[in-house]
């Protein structure tokens, strides 16, 4: 008994377990305040990253529009012209931008016969026979729709590149019809460039055409059939902006017309929206490279084209765009063989809503990057 006891006496007392020490609130705080810190970096990081890739996308499928133009040149042994007028008799060339238009067709085809009148109708000008032609397009076809419109793929009948089968337009039965909008064959249409047609617009709610717009033309051609163009217009993913074209292959950007000394903007439209509202967007400008340019100011990628667009902020900075032209510079009463009147590429300076537009002739993204 007393052995037991004296065992139980001589064991030695259970080691105690310390508890964990709590956060006081202050330490709290400060966990909470460096992780939000570190998922604010990783935010603005994930953010930018986003950005950087959808302006990659942007300028790669924009890229792809401007190979296709060159392959476009190719086979018709020039670059399509800008079809472009403002319906009055203003500063643009109306009666040079319809010779142009008429010059391209007897390139795409050798042996065209499309009516004058289609050339007419298709670069804003009233046709001479309104009963075959109906519909004027507004404005001429605006630098949106040029680019699916060229792009788009022409017949193979060499007498009626738009008018045969296959080309940019389609038969309807009569003009005026509610239904024909819904003819239009584009799902199943050879495009020549991979566009994808889901982002073709302007569309209604109902997926089809919306001509409310009034960017379509009806005519009947030269063999009695009734036919219909859509003018369609081709954005990026997550945009409402299209892609842009001008042609910069075939006049000054500043010229001396009829030998004055007074340079303007002859052949620099502007660009316009699908409902033919004017945007006061141009193609970018340079200093004339060689000193002895008869004209002060130059398109950037003479001799070629330019394909822009805004960006990710969807918006053109059109007072920057008018600074570019002459038309702007006129109107606010500067100098048009002035140079530094003018907003000119590579210097800018480039801010605001246009520092993040995407262009062909620049290998940076953005232009802002490209400036000097």
């Amino acid at each position: 008994m007393n052995r037991n006891t004296s065992n139980c006496n001589s064991m030695s007392p259970a080691p105690r377990i310390p508890r964990p020490r709590a956060f006081t609130l202050v330490e709290l705080l400060v966990v909470i305040a460096i992780i939000g810190i570190l998922v604010a970096l990783i935010t603005v990081a994930a953010v930018g990253a986003l950005k950087k890739a959808r302006e990659a996308q942007i300028k790669a499928e924009l890229n792809q529009i401007a190979t296709a133009m060159d392959e476009y040149k190719n086979k018709t042994t020039a670059y399509p012209p800008n079809c472009q007028t403002d319906g009055n008799s203003g500063v643009l060339d109306e009666t040079g931008i319809l010779n142009d238009v008429n010059r391209h067709l007897g390139q795409i085809a050798g042996r065209s016969q499309e009516s004058s009148d289609l050339a007419r109708v298709l670069t804003g000008l009233s046709p001479s026979n309104s009963g075959s032609y109906p519909r004027v397009l507004a404005g001429g076809i605006s630098a949106g729709e040029a680019v699916v419109f060229w792009l788009s793929g022409f017949s193979s009948d060499p007498k009626f590149p738009i008018s045969g089968e296959g080309g940019p337009s389609y038969k309807i039965p009569s003009s005026g019809q509610s239904s024909n909008r819904t003819l239009d064959p584009i799902e199943s249409r050879k495009w020549v460039f991979p566009f994808d047609v889901t982002r073709l617009g302007p569309r209604d709610a109902d997926g089809f055409f919306d001509e409310s717009t009034g960017r379509f033309v009806e005519y009947l051609d030269q063999k009695g059939v009734w036919r219909r163009i859509n003018f369609w217009q081709y954005t990026p993913t997550k945009s409402e902006q299209p892609y842009l074209y001008f042609d910069t292959s075939r006049h000054d950007a500043i010229s001396s017309k009829g030998g004055s000394n007074t340079y303007l903007g002859y052949y620099d439209p502007p660009a316009a929206t699908a409902s033919n509202i004017a945007l006061h967007v141009h193609a970018f400008k340079k200093v004339a490279e060689s000193a002895s340019s008869p004209v002060p100011i130059q398109f950037v990628n003479p001799a070629k084209f330019q394909v822009l667009h805004c960006g990710l902020d969807d918006a053109w900075d059109e007072e920057a765009f008018e600074k570019m032209s002459a038309h702007g510079v006129t109107e606010n009463g500067g100098d048009p063989n002035d140079p530094a009147s003018y907003l000119l590429f590579p210097t800018g300076p480039f801010v605001g809503d246009i520092a993040d537009t995407i262009v062909n002739f620049a290998t940076e993204t953005r232009i802002e990057d490209a400036q000097k």
